[in-house]
């Protein structure tokens, strides 16, 4: 299992790189593939507890968020959503006049979708469009990397208190701040890696990346156990299998549903000059 998942990360994470390098259509594409992806593996989650959500609305909804996210303005994107929200009030309308017993609750479910995976994951294309996205990318998803990968090994083998114990019982307070930690030590030197080896032309001082970190690692654990909880209930390991070793596209993408909307507004509106 171990040298399946190392093999699978192998092949993963350079292209995952090179599409964040290279930015424009093949970074967008792929985003919106990832995220047409999470969003069937989270309509087949809540099939398990009996929640039903019309595939082709909330892959056809998120896809299009993605895209208009990547060549409109917000106000678009607000209208989108808003139509989107309507169109699936009204399939919940006509399925409950057909079969449906419960349409309250799936018309709920399909927004969480069009909205969890359609609009906040769709931040991931905003922060790549910022002005110097490539380089910002490059601060922030590492940052959830290693975060995330420092929060599994000190919570792993000292780990003692439960952070969520229902939710997510192998996730400990010791690997939560490990993980704190490591955010706000990896940020700025991630960006004072790329200024000094790329000249990426990050203007933030050491304690502003700091705080960037800080804030993306206290609150991407929420992301990962958003998506524990929907698992638990659902009686499932894992979103998925198609990346063997590491389950699906949603359990790779849950962190960063956080990740990149807080990036991108911290980055936005407090270290774009």
């Amino acid at each position: 299992m171990m040298g399946q998942r190392t093999l699978v990360a192998a092949i993963i994470t350079p292209l995952a790189l090179a599409a964040i390098y290279l930015g424009g259509y093949p970074y967008q594409a792929l985003i919106v593939l990832l995220l047409a992806i999470t969003s069937w593996e989270y309509s087949r989650l809540l099939k398990k507890i009996n929640l039903h959500t019309p595939l082709i609305l909330v892959i056809g909804g998120v896809v299009i968020l993605g895209v208009v996210r990547a060549f409109f303005d917000f106000n678009y994107l607000a209208a989108l959503l808003a139509a989107l929200t309507m169109l699936a009030a009204a399939y919940h309308i006509l399925d409950f006049e057909r079969r449906d017993t419960r349409p309250a609750v799936d018309f709920g479910a399909t927004l969480s979708i069009l909205i969890y995976v359609g609009f906040l994951g769709s931040y991931l294309i905003s922060l790549r469009g910022l002005e110097n996205g490539r380089w910002w990318t490059f601060v922030v998803l590492p940052t959830v990397w290693i975060a995330d990968t420092a929060a599994y090994l000190v919570g792993s083998t000292w780990g003692k208190h439960k952070l969520a114990p229902k939710t997510s019982p192998h996730k400990t307070w010791e690997g939560y701040f490990a993980g704190v930690l490591a955010g706000i030590l990896s940020s700025p030197l991630l960006v004072a890696l790329y200024n000094r080896s790329f000249q990426a032309g990050i203007t933030i001082s050491v304690l502003e990346a700091a705080l960037l970190g800080l804030a993306i690692a206290a609150f991407i654990p929420l992301g990962d156990l958003t998506e524990s909880m929907i698992k638990r209930q659902a009686d499932e390991k894992d979103s998925g299998t198609i990346l063997p070793g590491h389950g699906g596209i949603f359990d790779r993408l849950d962190s960063l549903f956080w990740a990149a909307p807080i990036g991108y507004y911290l980055i936005l509106h407090l270290f774009i000059q």
